[in-house]
């Protein structure tokens, strides 16, 4: 097999947006205020924040240099967030619709806790306005051991759908919720040129951006048939495609990883994606690489 990335040469580099878009407030069933949210989350470092109340879009005014998005956990079956909307719609319509008219209105459409939801491939593979999924929920993780959708991304993934992958808190700042309704549990670092609503947009619908637990790719460097990442220190850099192939890139008997590349003999399936885990066991996920639909199968 011959291949090459689709868009290759790519780098993702440089300053990156620490943002999460998944938390509710008073508004919805949340412990907190919007603006008590909005500072929790600035406390936690973050620079972008969607706050996702069920079925309404929560406006919060922020100025001190960072950026609130407008909103919603919209509600239906499957659940599906959107990301920079203006106002929720009707949960009862089907997901595509539902899907397409957040987009219409220029969201990031991204599917809610899908193992949660009880997901089958095919409900995400037939949505076509549908851009990202939850792989990973902080909160219902520890709440209902259902909060990881890794593999139901590479079934999506392996039958040819595009999508991008979302780590999210789904935070409540409720003490009736226990500790696992926090801030900084999971969430998406993504290199946008601003902090502007149109920046980070873009920058999301184009896949430019990782999910974390705690771990950080510094860099992702594509070239035609090659990939390179370094990174914070971890245990495994661990490669992952469709299919039966992978490879996991161990850190030296006690030293650690920074870097990592795509083995030679290594010939992906419709995509790469690389996970980092750290020495405590907590994971980054990188976006899927694809594979060019002009590689072919050697004579």
């Amino acid at each position: 097999m011959s291949f090459k990335f689709d868009g290759a040469p790519i780098q993702l580099h440089g300053k990156r947006v620490k943002a999460g878009f998944h938390c509710h407030t008073v508004k919805s069933d949340g412990g907190l205020t919007p603006e008590q949210t909005i500072e929790r989350y600035q406390s936690k470092g973050f620079h972008c924040v969607g706050i996702t109340d069920h079925h309404q879009v929560t406006v919060v005014d922020v100025n001190n240099g960072f950026l609130s998005l407008n909103s919603t956990e919209n509600g239906g079956h499957p659940d599906i967030i959107g990301v920079g909307v203006k106002s929720a719609v009707n949960p009862d319509l089907p997901l595509s619709e539902r899907a397409s008219m957040l987009t219409s209105q220029g969201g990031f459409t991204i599917a809610a806790h899908p193992t949660y939801c009880g997901v089958l491939p095919d409900t995400y593979v037939e949505c076509d306005d549908l851009m990202a999924m939850e792989i990973y929920n902080a909160y219902c993780d520890a709440a209902y051991t259902n909060g990881y959708a890794v593999e139901l991304w590479d079934m999506v993934l392996g039958k040819g759908k595009r999508i991008f992958g979302v780590a999210g808190d789904d935070a409540h700042l409720n003490p009736r919720k226990r500790q696992y309704s926090d801030a900084g549990l999971g969430w998406v670092e993504i290199w946008a040129e601003t902090l502007t609503r149109e920046s980070v947009l873009h920058a999301l619908k184009g896949g430019v951006f990782f999910s974390t637990q705690a771990p950080v790719f510094d860099e992702i460097e594509v070239e035609e048939s090659a990939i390179r990442v370094t990174c914070s220190s971890v245990k495994e850099v661990r490669w992952r495609t469709f299919g039966s192939v992978g490879y996991v890139d161990y850190a030296p008997e006690g030293s650690c990883l920074t870097s990592s590349s795509l083995p030679d003999w290594f010939h992906p399936n419709k995509y790469v994606r690389i996970e980092l885990v750290d020495h405590e066991g907590k994971r980054a996920w990188s976006n899927p690489i694809f594979v060019s639909s002009e590689s072919v199968d050697d004579a």
